[in-house]
């Protein structure tokens, strides 16, 4: 609230004067004569300049989709991650660089601080003193136990337990500001896997008496309006597909941040976006993609940031026997499938060439493999591949082997004009070499759906597929999609290996990957997954995807970050 104040000067004029007096009857003698005296005059004053406060800062974010809480034991999405940036912290951010941040945590524990016992499985992590929730009540290990054991407690229905359910033996509140992790086995991924990220403490004394009533925080209130958080902003107001509003958290361990409104626009297409920075309705624009810049470089009110994020654009496949079309299992034919597009032209002709070929899932990280180049454009090569492989073009075209054609399914989440027009592209494409494909967009609903819950990819109902993704913990290059137990099955709906990959060799690999403490040898364990996985086509890699951001040159000192995307919020200024 903006409160006006006024100030009133009063000046005061002093006049003096002189009374005459005598006796009667006898009469005075004479007076000499006095000289008149002036009156005394006050000084003159200026009254100072009426101060004004200063105009609220304020400033405006479009995103194109809603976060899905506002409880990190329920998130997982890249949209939550940004308004997580804002209202929660974790113990550090990382910066794109892969350098820590200190938040909660008063520094980053090692073994020549005692943070880290000898054996590597004690982790001790000192809070800061001056952290507090936005209500005035400090921010505790106890929080973080609480968080732990929330999302360790079958009542409720979190997003992933993992890593906390593999890797985690205890985890304790030392005193109120000392907490202590005590890991089952060594484990590399700590410190990008736990309480950073998406993962963040949440309120133990707003949402125990929640979970002590209910039994579940499934439902909580909190989980939507979040109204104690211990971020620089804190959340007012959230409209589902319209708007989040958030202002300035005076509690903020820094200091409160220099803006004191940011309002988040949810746009419901990437159409609505771009016309709303046309228009100046919105001064930062996310997830920009490259056929918009032309569009928004011509304001001259935008400048365009990209930060790295470990993320890329990727076909993957179905190699499935059980549910995949039969020539998805043999690597040949992915390879032909590889060969056959034309990565550069669409990268060229769709996106503003603004983005490269990746060879890896690392792309542009050090666990990239340096000895492996993209798969070729060469549409001659592909017919080859497939020739060999008993491919066959037949009458109509369109290549069969046995009595079956090679028609293969594309699903994928339609409603971007931009990977309409790719994917029509790669049809095309493909039906050059005599791949019939069949595209059928679909929502992220139903594609993305638990095998539980009949997901058309959890279930393979798919040939081929497409999405961004990477690194779950950047700059940490550990996933779990390509594991042979994350297949999901009846006993194990939650599973997301969703394309049929089981590969001993990759199994046994990541499983030393994930333990191994020496920051080379891991780099090397994963230039061999890379080559095992290029070798055999488990996907296709189609453009890198880093996090491309337009900001109003209105606002000053924004930066981002391709790991925790606002971590520089608190910064951010207004010309």
């Amino acid at each position: 609230m903006l409160r006006k104040c006024s100030w009133i000067v009063l000046s005061l004029l002093v006049v003096a004067s002189v009374a005459l007096s005598g006796c009667a009857p006898k009469p005075a003698p004479t007076a000499a004569p006095v000289e008149p005296v002036e009156p005394a005059t006050a000084a003159p004053t200026t009254a100072p300049e009426v101060t004004q406060p200063p105009e609220p800062k304020q400033a405006t974010l479009s995103l194109t989709s809603n976060p899905e809480s506002m409880n990190p034991l329920y998130a997982s999405t890249w949209y939550t991650e940004v308004v997580f940036d804002m209202i929660l912290l974790p113990l550090w951010n990382i910066d794109d660089q892969g350098q820590y941040h200190m938040e909660l945590a008063e520094e980053m524990p090692t073994v020549e601080n005692g943070g880290i016992s000898a054996d590597g499985l004690t982790i001790t992590i000192k809070l800061r003193q001056d952290a507090n929730w936005s209500d005035g009540t400090p921010v505790t290990a106890d929080d973080a136990v609480f968080t732990y054991d929330m999302t360790m407690n079958e009542k409720n229905t979190v997003f992933s337990a993992y890593p906390f359910d593999t890797y985690v033996e205890s985890m304790t509140a030392v005193d109120p500001k000392t907490l202590q992790i005590k890991l089952s086995g060594t484990y590399a991924d700590w410190s990008t896997a736990m309480f950073t990220g998406i993962s963040r403490v949440i309120p133990k004394h707003i949402l125990q008496p929640v979970f002590d009533k209910d039994g579940t925080l499934d439902n909580a209130d909190w989980n939507r309006t979040a109204e104690v958080v211990d971020g620089p902003y804190t959340l007012k107001e959230f409209v589902s597909d319209d708007h989040l509003t958030l202002e300035a958290n005076d509690s903020y361990w820094r200091g409160r941040p220099k803006i004191d409104t940011i309002y988040i626009r949810v746009f419901g297409d990437r159409q609505t976006q771009l016309a709303a920075l046309q228009s100046g309705e919105s001064d930062i624009g996310s997830y920009i993609v490259g056929s918009e810049i032309p569009a928004i470089e011509e304001t001259n009110n935008f400048e365009i940031l990209s930060s790295p994020n470990g993320y890329i654009v990727t076909i993957y496949m179905n190699i499935d026997p059980a549910t995949a079309h039969p020539a998805m299992t043999d690597p040949n034919v992915r390879r032909a499938l590889a060969m056959a597009i034309d990565r550069q032209l669409i990268i060229d002709k769709i996106y503003n060439g603004i983005y490269t070929i990746p060879a890896t899932y690392w792309d542009d990280t050090v666990y990239d493999n340096p000895d492996l180049k993209p798969y070729a454009f060469d549409p001659e090569g592909a017919k080859k591949l497939l020739e060999d492989a008993g491919w066959k073009v037949g009458a109509d075209g369109v290549r069969e082997k046995d009595g079956k054609k090679l028609e293969l399914r594309y699903v994928y989440i339609s409603g971007d004009d931009t990977t309409d027009t790719m994917i029509v592209t790669f049809q095309q494409m493909l039906a050059d070499v005599g791949v019939k494909l069949n595209i059928m967009p679909n929502t992220e609903e139903v594609l993305w759906a638990s095998y539980g819950d009949n997901g058309e990819l959890a279930h393979g109902n798919y040939d081929l597929t497409q999405w961004s993704d990477g690194m779950w913990y950047f700059p940490s290059p550990s996933t779990s999609y390509f594991l042979c137990a994350e297949r999901p099955t009846t006993d194990y709906p939650e599973g997301y290996n969703w394309f049929g990959i089981c590969d001993q060799s990759l199994e046994d690999l990541f499983a030393v990957a994930d333990v191994e403490m020496d920051p080379q040898k891991r780099i090397d364990d994963y230039h061999q997954i890379g080559k095992i996985m290029y070798d055999q086509t488990y996907l296709i890699p189609i453009r890198s995807d880093p996090d491309v951001w337009a900001v109003n040159k209105r606002l000053t000192n924004v930066k981002f970050s391709g790991v925790d995307p606002l971590m520089f919020v608190y910064e951010w200024d207004v010309k």
